[in-house]
């Protein structure tokens, strides 16, 4: 335990220059080194704790603040339109206008508008006459099944049935390095 207090202190104090040349070579340097991981990622993770705390209590100051200039603005909308129906508005085929030096109070008019169920809708239309126009037919690839017949060797794409190799455009081996990894 001792030989581990001397170590964490000479690393401790290992100036700039001397971290870049400084290595592990053996078994102690590494276990500190990966007390050190821990330490810094239970260090992050109490940050977090706290952050996210001070984040919640800024959302909750946020959503008292949203629901008070919503109950307001409720209000004052209200009264607005009491007071619209007792003047002249500007009207046109959609919409009816007053305007204010603050601003514009706007009506706009009802509207008969298409809800739709898309699916429900393409079924029903596929049993109709005259209407094939109306339905699309979209071509995709079937990239797991072709996946599943190619094999990568060195630079080549092969076909494992045909034993071909394959040309496609939009088709290239990308090289994913391996990853190094700590688990506790």
């Amino acid at each position: 335990m001792d030989e581990n207090f001397r170590l964490s202190d000479l690393f401790l104090n290992v100036e700039e220059e001397e971290k870049e040349t400084w290595k592990i070579d053996n078994d102690n340097k590494a276990d500190w080194a990966l007390d050190k991981i821990k330490e810094s990622s239970e260090e992050y993770e109490r940050f977090e704790r706290v952050a996210v705390n001070k984040i919640n209590q800024i959302k909750v100051a946020l959503d008292q603040e949203k629901k008070k200039m919503e109950n307001e603005k409720s209000f004052f909308e209200s009264k607005l339109r009491e007071y619209i129906e007792t003047v002249k508005m500007k009207e046109t085929k959609t919409q009816k206008t007053y305007s204010l030096p603050a601003g514009k109070i706007i009506i706009k008019k009802d509207k008969s508008d298409f809800k739709i169920d898309k699916e429900k809708v393409l079924e029903s239309i596929k049993v109709l006459e005259g209407y094939e126009d109306y339905i699309k037919v979209k071509e995709d690839l079937a990239w797991g099944d072709l996946k599943k017949n190619l094999i990568i060797d060195n630079e080549n794409i092969i076909n494992k049935i045909t034993g071909e190799v394959i040309e496609v455009e939009g088709l290239d081996i990308e090289m994913k390095p391996g990853k190094f990894e700590i688990k506790f």
